[in-house]
């Protein structure tokens, strides 16, 4: 029986890998997109970091009635102010500005004679569409808190009183994060979401191809009349299906982290190298769930007659894999035992290994053992609909 299945497993493999335009389909598409996850995070966080580092002019109305200690401390924190002509406020509701800043007269005065002066910021929280950029005031917040604290500060101590009074509490952070945290922080939002794409689409070509493709072409009703059995030949075809799975599963997996430990440096941003740990759990995490996937493709494909009808009963599958790893991704579990969960399990153990910062055996026990007994049940039914008479009678 394992001489035939041996065979028949060859012959699969040999015919899909001269078939180029499939091979480049299964590994070139899992490879863009490994990379495209990998860079983007990098050189997002690079864009938001120039921005965040540029300096920050605002238009500003009645910048003479505004303390000059406030413009000082302003500068220290890369706040310019320019002088704005015309009607601030209708310019910013059009979007020709995205904020703008205005004095009203006795600002100053006010401030010297310790009473509230207010100054007013005009903002446009639509400017720059979705992702144009609308203004941020945090930078200004800051500065403006910094002065009010100098302010309260010397007011205070003209009195003779110690200033400290004014800060009873005194909050110190303590960031406890490791360095495999730290680099593993993004892998734990993107893993599972390039994890449930390359799974859901590596071997679902050649699932159907080996069924409803042959099928189509006549060739199925030559292997269904030779000696092999019906198990030996379903387990030929799909280990064929599970090898071209977990290839593009591993070139994926090791392209994201290859360019991911590449990128930190060309984005000059801090960032901590990925750690080799995110590669061989996410591997011991994928296989089992890449033959779930392989035995759910097989039973979609066999039932149908062409290779067409085959990819629209296939399509599901490809959601059902995604919709728990955005899940996953979105929302980390933190208890254990969603981890035995079919399908959801390994994403969610892929998130907690990413966030601990190291291998987690339990969790991957949990993911792996859930895997393989969806694969045990779907292997049932696969061998119930892998009927030699059905096949030849609907073929």
């Amino acid at each position: 029986m394992w001489r035939d299945v041996a065979n028949i497993w060859r012959k699969e493999m040999v015919t899909t890998v001269r078939d180029r335009k499939g091979m480049t389909q299964a590994i070139l598409v899992p490879l863009i997109i490994a990379v495209f996850y990998a860079s983007f995070t990098p050189l997002l966080n690079k864009a938001m970091f120039e921005r965040s580092q540029k300096p920050l002019v605002i238009p500003a109305v009645g910048v003479e009635y505004a303390d000059p200690k406030l413009l000082d401390t302003m500068h220290e924190f890369g706040i310019t102010l320019e002088g704005y002509e015309g009607d601030l406020e209708r310019a910013v509701e059009r979007g020709d500005e995205e904020s703008g800043l205005v004095f009203e007269p006795g600002f100053s005065e006010d401030l010297a004679e310790e009473r509230p002066a207010q100054a007013r910021l005009i903002t446009n929280s639509t400017a720059g569409g979705v992702f144009g950029g609308a203004f941020s005031d945090s930078r200004l917040q800051l500065a403006v808190s910094v002065f009010n604290q100098k302010v309260a500060a010397a007011r205070v101590a003209a009195r003779g009183v110690d200033p400290s009074a004014l800060m009873p509490v005194i909050l110190e952070t303590e960031d406890v994060a490791t360095p495999e945290q730290e680099g593993a922080l993004w892998a734990s939002f993107y893993l599972p979401i390039l994890v449930a794409v390359v799974v859901a689409q590596g071997g679902l070509f050649v699932a159907i191809d080996v069924t409803a493709g042959e099928k189509e072409r006549g060739t199925l009703d030559a292997l269904l009349v030779t000696p092999a059995s019906d198990w030996a030949i379903l387990l030929g075809k799909m280990g064929a299906v599970f090898v071209t799975g977990i290839i593009p599963l591993f070139l994926s997996l090791t392209a994201f982290w290859v360019v991911s430990n590449v990128m930190p440096s060309v984005a000059a941003v801090e960032q901590g190298a990925l750690p080799v740990f995110v590669l061989w759990g996410s591997l011991l995490i994928g296989i089992p769930m890449a033959l779930v996937m392989s035995v759910a493709q097989m039973i979609a494909s066999v039932r149908a007659r062409t290779f067409r009808d085959a990819q629209s009963a296939a399509s599901p599958l490809v959601f059902a894999m995604m919709i728990p790893g955005f899940i996953a991704a979105f929302a980390p579990p933190k208890a254990l035992w969603p981890c035995l969960i079919p399908l959801y399990g390994p994403f969610a153990a892929l998130s907690r290994m990413t966030q601990a910062g190291h291998l987690q055996w339990d969790s991957i026990g949990l993911a792996t053992l859930g895997s393989l007994g969806a694969a045990v049940v779907l292997m049932a039914v696969a061998t119930s609909l892998f009927d030699r008479e059905r096949l030849l009678y609907a073929s």
